[in-house]
């Protein structure tokens, strides 16, 4: 099978068939109604996606193993949070001395590129790790491994992890695109979107492991 059929239907390919993409939806729509907790089983669900694909395993079943499940969404949460909770909070110490300058004041156009420039780099640069951190996290065990420069340096710096690190993301900025537009209808509008959001998360974490795997590899 062709690797972009292969991402394409990994989703729905496994033995599990379609049910993890479903309970990854239903999931994710529970948390527009309840914010946040609802989303984190999905976590650890995606570090057990990320550890399968890079054995070149089938979609895993979501409720198997419940307390490994429970125990990788709060590691991988934190390792979420320290990739992606930084640039977050580099963002909004950035907009709020945007939002706080005084009317009428000049504002410092230099601090601001050079502060957004930053962030950006920030954001791009733990998006780009996190993958591999959560997949070493979801295959040892260790958050002191998963943060290891020995675990990140050798995968991150090959050219094969950074292609397919590339093909995951454009997916999954795809996916956030259409998946926001559909939120704009009304009535099923969040339940489309956090479908296509659900199935776009899936196909890019399987894009992610194996581009690990072949960083590995090589």
């Amino acid at each position: 099978m062709r690797p972009s059929i292969a991402a394409v239907t990994y989703p729905i390919a496994g033995d599990a068939r379609e049910r993890p993409l479903l309970a990854v939806w239903l999931l994710f729509a529970l948390s527009v109604v309840v914010p946040v907790l609802p989303a984190l089983p999905v976590v650890g669900y995606l570090v057990r996606v990320l550890t399968a694909s890079e054995r070149g395993d089938s979609i895993p079943a979501f409720l198997s193993d419940g307390r490994t499940l429970v125990r990788r969404s709060l590691g991988g949460t934190a390792v979420c949070l320290v990739f992606l909770g930084v640039p977050f909070a580099a963002l909004l110490v950035t907009l709020y001395g945007v939002v706080t300058l005084e009317p009428g004041a000049d504002a410092p156009v230099g601090r601001i590129l050079a502060g957004s420039t930053a962030v950006l780099f920030l954001g791009i640069a733990g998006t780009y790790l996190a993958p591999i951190s959560l997949t070493t996290y979801g295959r040892e065990g260790s958050l002191r491994r998963a943060f290891s420069p020995a675990a990140l340096r050798p995968v991150a710096g090959h050219a094969a992890y950074f292609f397919g690190w590339t093909l995951g993301f454009t997916a999954l900025v795809v996916t956030v695109g259409v998946g926001g537009a559909l939120f704009t209808l009304s009535r099923l509008g969040p339940l489309a979107g956090t479908f296509v959001l659900a199935y776009g998360l899936l196909v890019a974490a399987y894009l992610w492991g194996r581009a690990v795997e072949r960083a590995k590899r090589r």
